[in-house]
């Protein structure tokens, strides 16, 4: 019995949300005991997940006390409904004498006659053939309070209902998105029910999945079981005679057994959702072109809701044709809030009981021609005499036009459609017949005698136009009548009775008055005492702080809002971000040190900050109205209202100047396309340019969302992380806030989409709050990556119920992260605890939103290398544009080593009907698998990594089980066509693989939310210090500027050389004085025949390069390199020459003045009256030196300065080894390496052709690159020796002398043996001799100055001059 009961209570608690399971745990130890027990330990409880805490109650107290104490605890956080339940469960459990007696019992209400059901109400009979038991007294006691008595019985059916389908915990509007969107064993193992209780979740799974066939969703076991029979019986039923098998006696009775109609779930669910679900229920119903609930009766009290709230968040798109004459004008309207837009209504009412015709399979032929239902119908699979839930509700669906000539109607219309006899449902009439522009009457004239007339007469009375359908005449119609029509339907079929009342609404809609918005409803509504969503207190109290910033934001020019009233995340930020880049990636280091310049940037960066800070304390109305708003209220959500509201609100300031924006752009794109097509060079084209520039900035600076705000808060909190020394209570609120909102389920963002950067502070601070909140939970992350308009949000809807893009009409931009949970008794199936999805904005859209290239590299690999699995979204079968980022993502993994990422992806090959033929599915999955292994190959020799050779040795993929072809979305042309129901089979399909493969993940890669700030830290960080391949767009194109690097270090090489000798030569002339004067234009003379011959050689190689095209975008940028470099050394020869010159000068002056320096001697030797110390001697000498020999410097003077050497060197460093990973810190830390050694490892791989000898190196082969190491030493420092003996003082050029020799002997040690020494090789060893030969180089330098600097030259005369005039005075001293 033990474990029964620990089953029991386990059934209990997972009825529990997570919410109500903290409330029950907090009641543990609350509520009183009885004497002799103890409370479950706090921590204890705290940590317990459901199954502990059953084992925790009857380990505790007992079987018998811990059923009291569970039932006592769930009446006192008020799930009285399941404290009854239990204790039946539990009754039921302990006495199989109960059992018996309740089976007899329902035995007994089976066999209930009809007279017996035919007393009671019509709705009772439906509810009792249904449901098929009776309330007992115990469930009775469960319900909150008793309804009115007239609605009682029915009511309590209502409570039976959704105690029978599992939704009892739910009601009343406590399923929450958070649970609907839930991961559970449907969305693993599909969305057929095995049990009654399933039903609303398979319901729910088949809406996400955007699969209409959820409207005839039912659960047939039961029936299914009956049909299941015996051998034996099939032998009895063969035996039967003839006879008795096909004449039916009287006596014989068969038990009907009934389905669950899918009508009845959908509104059981709406009932039980609360406003954010019923918004997110409502959203994917129409997407599925299924008509709304507008009025629904509460079952509890048959008052009338109208979910407005809910409603103004459906968009819907269509094309209107508009006539001007005899010209016809299409009007696009995209996106658009069905809610705001004025529309005439068509309202459909059935008079009377006893017609059989379906107004809403008419109101379909109306819609789709019948091709959707999209209001059911009793001629639908299902019957809907059995159908329960919907008397008396009102539906509404939208005829949305698509500009073509087979519409129906011109213009948009709303069709709705009251289900019931219209007789009994006056409320809903009154209002339809108010709001309507047309009402349109189903009845039968056999029924008019006991119809109600007087509701005939108020329509009759109305001004508004009426049409009335006859079901059983025919061959009449009113044409002429101006606002009444009779139209007979007897005999016509479905496209002549919706051709005859198209033409009929469409005549009498050009005499109707103005059409309503549904939005203008609202006040009618009240007036009928309808209960509105929109007027509940949390929402009321959200919509008074969103009009308050609203007015704030109306204050403010469009496109000045962000500048004016955001400005954290404007020029701040960015400039932060840039110089945060910079830190890591010194592009700009110029004549300063590695050290200088960082600490530089750092305090520019505080600087940055500190401006931020102040604008913090001095907070804009806007901001504080919003961070007043995003207070979270646990038990109302108002925050949520608050959030949902605003973005709409806000999409309506922006859409219409972003419209006539965009329809600029799009001009002037054309414009500037076209003449670029014909290689014009008009000054129009420029000016296009500008003007073009110029919308794009206007466009970034409208676009303006929820999504704005909320980055603008992580700024807020960044300045103050960063700037303010004190804590305040606004600092600590900021991540909780976001936190709760994640929660909830709102996109957060990861990376700002604008400054392309991810705030890391902010980030981190938020999901350690989700992290206090949840617990330290396992999380799934899952990337999308996609080119733009390919339908990745579109699947992340369908898939998860996620809709990323805030603002309507406009794309994601950057990434955002999502949760969504795993259901408990899901998660150690799993391993995990959350799935974090990773959206992105659509790449390869640079031509609005002007991203650079390497931006979106960047963004690419980040959401590659964060997810445990990405799925990439690829439109149809071309991947030219999808891999060329893969390979950057690629290369930039193989430059992240250390990280130890191991992505996985999927690919999505959408609107491509899935492959019969076996023998084409292979083919082409063997043609992927090549193109992904060359690309991968091409990627590993150009990052020299010989272990790479496919691409699943660097992001794990399986050909045959990761590629997923994806139906088109529409079935049919929208904007009526419901979704394909292949393509929400294919979402369903992906949606299980994505749950298995997370499910065989290895459990070290799923990380805890602690792990994943950090993951997140390390991978932004490790792609920050990336200098180089995101600037590519693909391998080839970084192939290709590798080797014009190679070509072009090699011209200037020899531009180097050459000014090195002609330097050589003048310096033995100048030392010889054969030249007194070197003249500028004979040095450029020199030097411009070798720039011309190199020059040459260079547009030679280029125009014979395979990769020409490729490489034109560089061959400007390298053609001013080699000009400035030949400038620059010819600058430094002119001064090396002069300074030559001025040395030999002074130095022969000093050899003229040979007597008064001999003066100096005689002075020194001259009687002196009494005995000079030190000083004395130091001043005498001064004044003599002054007065014969500082008249010998010339009157310009060369600069003692002298170039740094070591900036120098890294600089050179850092320039020619630009490509190698993480270059600026080997260069920062290269006097902490130890001396330089081989590594064979690193520094040597085998060469591809030789691979058939396997991937070591031989002894022999070690021994080549020992002698080349050693050659290379032996030859740089004979470079050195050499220079150190010319005189010439130091050039940068011997830096690159050095690399000159490395490469070059490198290379040649690679010629004909099997493998190549790696650029880290060369790097390494580079850092070796640069660090000996800058020593030696510093010598020269001083050397040279001393000899050549007139001041430096005579300084040192100076002190040798008055060492021998004090040691002449000493010695004459001692003589006297």
């Amino acid at each position: 019995m033990d474990s029964n009961l620990k089953t029991l209570v386990l059934n209990i608690l997972e009825n529990l949300l997570e919410e109500d399971l903290v409330k029950f745990k907090f009641q543990l130890t609350n509520i009183p005991l009885a004497e002799g027990y103890n409370y479950i330990p706090r921590g204890t409880l705290e940590q317990a997940p459901r199954v502990r805490l059953a084992d925790l109650l009857t380990q505790y107290y007992g079987e018998e006390y811990a059923k009291t104490v569970t039932q006592e605890v769930l009446k006192a956080i008020d799930q009285r409904g399941l404290a009854e339940k239990f204790c039946q469960s539990v009754g039921k459990a302990g006495s199989s004498t109960d059992k018996g007696e309740k089976n007899r019992k329902r035995k007994t209400e089976n066999k209930a006659g009809p007279d017996e059901d035919k007393r009671q109400p019509p709705m009772k009979q439906k509810l009792i053939s249904i449901f098929n038991k009776k309330k007992t007294p115990s469930e009775s006691a469960s319900c909150p309070k008793d309804p009115p008595s007239r609605n009682n019985e029915e009511y309590q059916h209502f409570l039976d209902f959704i105690r029978r389908i599992n939704l009892e915990s739910y009601y009343p509007k406590k399923m929450t998105k958070v649970n609907t969107l839930l991961i559970n064993k449907t969305s693993l193992h599909g969305a057929q029910p095995r049990a009654e209780e399933e039903l609303p979740f398979c319901f729910l799974e088949k809406l996400l999945v955007l699969d209409y066939h959820f409207r005839y969703l039912i659960y047939r076991g039961n029936i299914d079981t009956i049909s299941t029979v015996s051998q034996t019986q099939r032998t009895t039923d063969l035996e039967r005679p003839f006879e008795e098998f096909f004449i039916i006696k009287k006596t014989q009775s068969t038990i009907k057994q009934t389905c669950i109609h899918p009508m009845d779930i959908q509104m059981a669910i709406f009932h039980c959702a609360d406003d954010f679900t019923r918004q997110y229920i409502l959203t994917k119903l129409s997407i599925c072109q299924f008509a709304l609930p507008l009025f629904v009766p509460n079952p509890y009290d048959s008052s009338i809701e109208f979910p407005l709230w809910s409603l103004k968040q459906i968009r819907r798109s269509w094309r209107e044709v508009t006539k001007i004459g005899w010209e016809k004008k299409i009007k696009n309207y995209n996106n658009q809030l069905i809610s705001s837009q004025p529309t005439h209504i068509v309202s459909f009412i059935r008079v009377g009981n006893y017609v059989s015709t379906s107004k809403s399979q008419i109101l379909n032929s109306l819609l789709s021609k019948g091709k959707h239902d999209h209001f059911f119908h009793h001629h639908s699979r299902e019957d809907n005499n059995r159908c329960l839930l919907i008397e008396g509700m009102v539906e509404i669906c939208w005829f949305c036009p698509g500009g073509r000539a087979e519409d129906r109607f011109e213009n948009c219309i709303a069709f709705t459609n009251l289900h019931g006899n219209a007789e009994i449902h006056e409320k809903q009439v009154r209002f339809l017949q108010e709001v309507s522009s047309i009402t349109i009457i189903l009845l039968s004239t056999s029924d008019f005698d006991k119809t109600n007339n007087s509701l005939l007469l108020k329509l009759w009375n109305s001004p508004k136009p009426l049409i009335c359908l006859f079901e059983n005449v025919e061959n009449i119609m009113d044409e002429h009548s101006a606002h009444k029509v009779r139209i007979g339907i007897k005999n016509l079929n479905k496209i002549e009775l919706a051709d005859k009342i198209t033409a009929t609404i469409t005549q009498l809609l050009k005499k109707s008055g103005s059409p309503y918005t549904l939005s203008n409803w609202a006040d009618i509504a009240r007036k009928y005492e309808f209960i509105i969503d929109e007027d509940q207190t949390n929402c009321q109290e959200a919509r008074k702080k969103i009009d308050i910033l609203m007015d704030i934001l109306r204050k403010v020019k469009l496109s000045e809002i962000k500048e004016k009233l955001l400005p954290l995340q404007g020029g701040l930020w960015h400039d932060w971000c840039k110089k945060d880049k910079e830190l890591h990636q010194l592009r700009e280091k110029g004549n300063r040190s590695i050290e200088e310049y960082k600490k530089e940037i750092e305090e520019e960066k505080q600087k940055i900050r500190c401006g931020q800070y102040h604008k913090v304390i001095n907070l804009s109305d806007l901001m504080k109205s919003l961070l007043e708003g995003l207070q979270s209220h646990p038990e109302t959500h108002t925050e949520l209202y608050f959030l949902q509201g605003l973005s709409l609100l806000m999409d309506q300031l922006t859409t219409r100047e972003l419209e006539k924006a965009h329809q600029r752009h799009s001009s002037l794109l054309a414009q500037v396309r076209t003449e670029k097509q014909k290689q014009s060079k008009r000054d129009s084209l420029r000016h296009w340019e500008a003007d073009l520039q110029a919308v794009s900035k206007e466009i970034s600076d409208s676009t303006l969302g929820v999504e704005h705000l909320l980055r603008e808060v992580g700024q807020i909190y960044e300045a103050l992380e960063e700037a303010s020394s004190q804590t305040n209570t606004l600092f600590l609120s900021l991540p909780q806030m976001a936190a709760d909102l994640m929660i909830s389920g709102v996109p957060i963002e990861l990376m700002d989409g604008d400054a392309s950067y991810v705030p890391l502070k902010w980030v981190a601070a938020v999901l350690d709050k989700v992290s206090e909140k949840l617990g330290d939970k396992r999380v799934f992350v899952l990337s999308v990556l996609g080119l733009q308009n390919t339908g990745k949000s579109t699947l992340l809807n369908a898939m998860f119920g996620l809709q990323f893009s805030f603002s309507a009409g406009r794309c994601t931009r950057g990434a955002y992260m999502q949760l969504v949970k795993v259901e408990e008794m899901l998660r150690e199936e799993l391993g995990f605890d959350l799935v974090l999805v990773v959206d992105t904005e659509g790449l390869r859209d640079s031509e609005l939103i002007n991203k650079a290239q390497n931006e979106e590299n960047e963004l690419a690999t980040f959401v590659i290398g964060l997810g445990n699995l990405t799925l990439i979204n690829i439109l149809g079968k071309d991947l030219s544009e999808i891999q060329d980022i893969l390979q950057i993502a690629i290369h930039a993994f193989l430059r992240m080593k250390l990280l130890n990422i191991s992505p996985r992806c999927l690919f999505v090959h959408q609107n491509i009907e899935e492959i019969i033929d076996t023998n084409h599915s292979m083919e082409r999955q063997k043609w992927l698998q090549e193109r992904l292994d060359e690309m991968t190959l091409a990627a590993a020799k150009h990052e020299q990594c010989s272990d790479v050779s496919h691409f699943s040795d660097i992001i794990k993929f399986d050909v045959k089980t990761h590629i997923h072809y994806f139906a088109h979305l529409w079935e049919g042309s929208p904007p009526m066509a419901p979704p394909n129901p292949c393509y929400s089979r294919n979402v369903q399909e992906l949606k299980s693989r994505i749950l298995k493969h997370a499910k065989e993940e290895s459990r070290g890669s799923i990380l805890k939310l602690s792990e994943l700030k950090v993951r997140i830290r390390d991978l932004w960080k490790a792609l920050v210090n990336e200098n180089f391949i995101f600037r590519f767009k693909n391998t080839q194109e970084a192939m290709a500027m590798n080797k014009l690097e190679t070509m072009h270090n090699s011209r200037t090489w020899e531009l180097r050389s050459h000014v090195l000798d002609l330097q050589n030569q003048l310096t033995n002339q100048i030392q010889k004085g054969e030249v007194e004067e070197i003249k500028r234009n004979s040095i450029d003379n020199r030097v411009a025949e070798k720039y011309k011959t190199i020059k040459q050689e260079f547009e030679r190689s280029f125009r014979e390069d395979r990769d020409r095209d490729i490489l034109a975008q560089w061959k400007g940028r390298f053609e001013d390199d080699l000009k400035n470099l030949k400038e620059e050394l010819i600058v430094e020869t002119m001064r090396k020459c002069e300074d030559l010159i001025i040395g030999k000068k002074i130095q022969d002056l000093f050899k003229e003045q040979k007597v008064k320096f001999e003066k100096i001697r005689e002075i020194a030797e001259s009687p002196r009256g009494k005995e000079l110390h030190d000083k004395e001697l130091r001043d005498l000498f001064n004044e003599i030196w002054s007065e014969n020999i500082s008249i010998l410097l010339p009157p310009t003077l060369p600069s003692a300065e002298g170039p740094n050497i070591d900036i120098e060197l890294e600089n050179i460093l850092l320039e020619h080894f630009k490509q190698h990973p993480n270059i600026v810190n080997i260069i920062r830390y290269r006097d902490t390496k130890k001396t330089f050694s081989i590594n064979y490892s690193k520094h040597v791989i085998t060469s591809q052709k030789f691979q058939v000898y396997g991937p070591s190196v031989e002894e022999f082969e070690k021994d080549i690159i020992n002698k080349t190491t050693a050659q290379i030493t032996k030859l740089v420092k004979e470079i050195i020796h050499k220079r150190e003996h010319q005189n010439e003082g130091y050039s940068s050029s011997y830096f690159h002398e050095i690399l000159q020799v490395i490469h070059t002997e490198a290379e040649a040690a690679s010629q004909g043996v099997r493998f190549i020494l790696t650029n880290r090789y060369k790097l390494e060893l580079a850092l070796e001799l640069f660090r000996e030969a800058a020593n030696s180089f510093k010598k020269m330098c001083i050397a040279f100055k001393k000899a050549n600097n007139p001041v430096l030259f005579q300084e040192s005369k100076r002190n040798e001059f008055f060492t021998n005039f004090k040691l002449s005075y000493k010695n004459h001293q001692n003589t006297d």
